[in-house]
């Protein structure tokens, strides 16, 4: 069976290039399957996450294009590519893809997967381009994939079946490092500083519990163009001790082992991996209970703290009650790293598995 992972760039440094890149590389493994990747365009000479020897890379293009019309003459090259490589199944890791893959596809034998990486309400309302698809390609796909059963059940109501529609979690991806028996007061925060992660919520948030626990700090991993009204808002508060704001980190985990709580602030999420590696460091986490993702992973009071969507207030109380109770915050940590199964590499990859052998067999 020939597998093709469909991406807009897989060279890229990214969560979605991250768990694709992942998963081939555990297909490639089967020897039922032949693997490769096919992108838009490669950017970089050498990916940023480890391809498996085994899986050949293909680029349609060399220069970047723009989601649009500009797309039209890339549908004959990917059929092309699909004949000549005689492609059984593509899977399109960006629903924009969709309207590449559905069109070059028809008369084939090649089936097409579409893999949402965020969720239905992001793909309705985020822009006219991204809802046509939706409506008028991925509709047409042999199979849609999301993230958590929740959005399944999203997908299945606006396209009004229940059909080719599955949920399949995102591997645990954490790389090991030694746990602090001793860990810092660190409240830990890894997130693209955009709006969308809520950056004005964290600001909010920062001020209510920094200012009434002096001795802790809050560790800010990632980089944006928030960062500027971020460095701003420390500064106006006094809080540039206090609110670190570190940048890019490469390894997430040695701060994760130091940290005593996850925080996220997002305004929507897919599968957050960043609080499924917190909990995997056994780290508790407190988020914003966003329609999909954090619900999924988080287990109310046991292992942390869900608060309703954009309540500041609430969310200052709740970390507030963890910074100041060692025995509840030691409570939640030993089971932040309990029922993590499900989301173990070889459990995801044999659904992945499955899936490919059922539609192709």
């Amino acid at each position: 069976m020939r597998i093709c992972f469909f991406s807009g760039d897989v060279t890229r440094n990214g969560g979605t290039e991250r768990v694709s890149v992942t998963i081939a590389n555990e297909l490639a493994k089967d020897p039922s399957f032949q693997v490769c990747f096919l992108s838009l365009v490669e950017q970089r000479k050498d990916p940023h996450y480890e391809i498996s020897p085994s899986i050949t890379r293909h680029a349609l293009g060399r220069k970047w294009l723009s989601p649009g019309p500009a797309y039209l003459p890339l549908i004959p090259k990917l059929r092309r590519f699909l004949k000549e490589e005689k492609i059984d199944l593509i899977i399109d890791i960006d629903i924009v893809l969709d309207v590449l893959s559905v069109p070059a596809s028809r008369g084939l034998k090649t089936k097409v997967i579409s893999w949402e990486h965020s969720n239905c309400q992001f793909e309705l309302t985020n822009g006219w381009y991204r809802r046509i698809i939706l409506d008028h390609f991925t509709k047409k796909t042999d199979c849609v994939v999301t993230l958590t059963p929740g959005d399944a059940k999203a997908f299945q109501e606006h396209f009004h079946r229940k059909e080719r529609i599955l949920s399949i979690y995102n591997p645990a991806a954490v790389t090991k490092v030694p746990v602090s028996a001793e860990r810092e007061n660190w409240l830990i925060t890894a997130s693209r500083l955009v709006p969308e992660k809520g950056t004005e919520y964290l600001a909010i948030v920062a001020k209510e519990v920094l200012t009434s626990h002096p001795d802790w700090k809050w560790m800010i991993c990632g980089e944006g163009p928030e960062r500027e009204s971020l460095e701003v808002f420390r500064e106006q508060e006094g809080l540039q001790e206090q609110l670190v704001l570190l940048g890019y980190v490469p390894l997430v985990e040695e701060y994760l082992a130091k940290g005593k709580i996850f925080v996220l602030t997002s305004k929507a999420e897919g599968l957050p991996m960043c609080l499924l590696e917190a909990r995997a460091m056994g780290v508790p986490c407190v988020s914003f209970d966003v329609p999909t993702g954090p619900a999924d992973l988080i287990d109310e009071g046991r292992n942390g703290y869900l608060i309703p969507a954009f309540d500041c207030a609430m969310m200052a109380r709740r970390l507030g009650e963890l910074m100041e109770d060692e025995g509840l915050l030691s409570d939640m940590a030993r089971r932040a790293g309990e029922g993590l199964e499900p989301f173990e590499l070889s459990e995801v990859s044999g659904q992945w598995k499955k899936l490919c052998k059922d539609l192709l067999e």
